[in-house]
């Protein structure tokens, strides 16, 4: 379905639902998720106790386990609370975005007004930031703003800092930096875009690797 295409109304109820329940909805699948990493930390402290030498593999195997316990909450709290509007705002307003750019980037450009809440479209500019950075060497990065009549887009290029680099796992809640830690910055930050109407997208050139966000100017 196009972003510009009225949504059916049976659709619109699962999507009311889900705003509705989204937060409460992360906390309960978060709550196992911590009940789980406390049994795994006592689980440690036991086998300490009774094994007279500490067994590496079996240290090594908990470790693993708590680390992808606790990016399964991160994930849960990427998604369900950032496909729902920020708790306690109005509905989304005319901003002017130049600010919010300069705040990031350091990077001057005319005024340019969206449609949205203020903190969430700083949010995103913020992980987009990180999670370029995260992904391209510091050497040859850099930012650009991008304007056309009704669109703005900040670009960042430079050289993927993974050998093995594959532009098509960057954006998933699954993702692993260059230095194996998991990184859901460009994830959430292109679901925020999304959100406001927006996107956010990669494009690789020879050795080069352009990440670009975009929000589209209020109508």
């Amino acid at each position: 379905m196009s972003p510009d295409q009225p949504m059916d109304p049976w659709l619109e109820l699962f999507a009311r639902t889900n705003l509705v329940r989204s937060a409460d909805t992360a906390h309960d699948l978060k709550t196992p998720l911590n009940v789980a990493v406390l049994n795994l930390e006592l689980l440690r402290m036991r086998m300490r106790k009774l094994l007279e030498t500490e067994d590496p593999k079996a240290f090594a195997y908990m470790a693993s386990i708590e680390g992808e316990l606790r990016r399964m909450g991160r994930i849960f709290d990427a998604f369900f609370l950032l496909t729902a509007p920020p708790k306690n705002e109005e509905p989304p307003e005319t901003i002017d975005i130049a600010p919010l750019i300069r705040e990031t980037w350091d990077l001057d450009t005319e005024p340019f007004h969206v449609a949205g809440h203020e903190s969430r479209i700083r949010q995103a500019l913020k992980l987009f930031s990180e999670g370029a950075a995260s992904v391209l060497e510091p050497e040859e990065r850099r930012a650009s703003v991008q304007r056309e009549e009704r669109r703005l887009d900040v670009v960042v290029t430079g050289r993927p800092r993974a050998a093995d680099f594959e532009i098509t796992k960057i954006f998933k809640f699954y993702y692993s930096d260059p230095d194996g830690n998991p990184d859901l910055c460009l994830a959430s930050a292109r679901l925020i875009a999304e959100t406001y109407g927006g996107e956010l997208i990669a494009a690789e050139e020879s050795d080069k690797v352009s990440i670009r966000i975009s929000f589209p100017g209020e109508k």
